[in-house]
């Protein structure tokens, strides 16, 4: 499933959605952590829409980079690790905002468990798989809710010994004694990764593999570090403001 052409847009799609991100926790910041009023727009379904689109982005491109990693383990157990360090870290210093499972512990995991499947996804049609990947993470969109399927009158209900613990909220199952300031089980999201995975196997026009905006570019490819440490580079200056 190697692609020797890495494909630009994907860095560029991913560097519009860093900028979009620091606006995204920008505003949570501001109507969250601060308290700022007229924020009440941000608790509505456009808010969480516009949440969904920065990381479906992400997670979709991260598994397009699958193809193009050179360590795969290595970049999963990175990534694990580092989402790791912020549940210690939100534990420690901000336990009301304390982060589970966050987006790069999904990620550490997606690319860990998408390892064996490397031989079975070569297999099959790269457009057939993400077809089938958008397809499944519309279908278990609602885990969360206690069903998979279209709309709640055309779906199947999950049993509820399922949500009767939170040891599976990895997964997607949990109780209403479950929190978690960022959060991102493997359903219905590891479909998304893997519909991006099949993306990279697509032949693609050659436009994608051309750079339209080096800036956008340069972000994507260092948005992690970017998202290390933009929210308390955020946090340390609205908080010189309000304080």
């Amino acid at each position: 499933m190697e692609n020797k052409s890495r494909v630009i847009l994907f860095d560029e799609l991913r560097g519009v959605s860093i900028l979009s991100m620091l606006l995204y926790h920008l505003c949570y910041d501001l109507a969250v952590l601060f308290g700022v009023g007229g924020m009440q727009w941000f608790f509505s379904p456009a808010a969480d829409f516009w949440q969904l689109c920065i990381c479906g982005v992400f997670i979709f491109v991260a598994g397009a980079c699958c193809s193009y990693s050179k360590n795969n383990l290595r970049r999963g157990l990175r990534l694990f690790i580092l989402g790791m360090l912020f549940t210690v870290v939100t534990a420690v210093v901000m336990p009301d905002q304390l982060i589970v499972f966050g987006l790069l512990h999904f990620l550490g995991v997606a690319v860990l468990v998408s390892i064996p499947c490397r031989r079975a996804f070569a297999r099959i049609k790269p457009s057939l798989g993400v077809a089938a990947g958008l397809v499944l993470f519309w279908l278990t969109y609602h885990v969360q809710s206690g069903w998979i399927g279209v709309s709640p009158t055309l779906s199947v209900q999950l049993p509820r010994l399922l949500y009767r613990t939170n040891w599976l909220c990895f997964l997607g199952f949990y109780n209403q004694d479950f929190a978690s300031a960022d959060f991102f089980p493997l359903l219905p999201y590891l479909f998304l990764f893997w519909a991006g995975l099949f993306s990279s196997r697509l032949k693609l026009p050659s436009c994608f593999y051309r750079s339209h905006c080096r800036p956008l570019a340069f972000l994507g490819k260092n948005s992690l570090w970017i998202y290390l440490f933009h929210q308390p580079v955020l946090y340390l200056v609205l908080w010189l403001i309000f304080a």
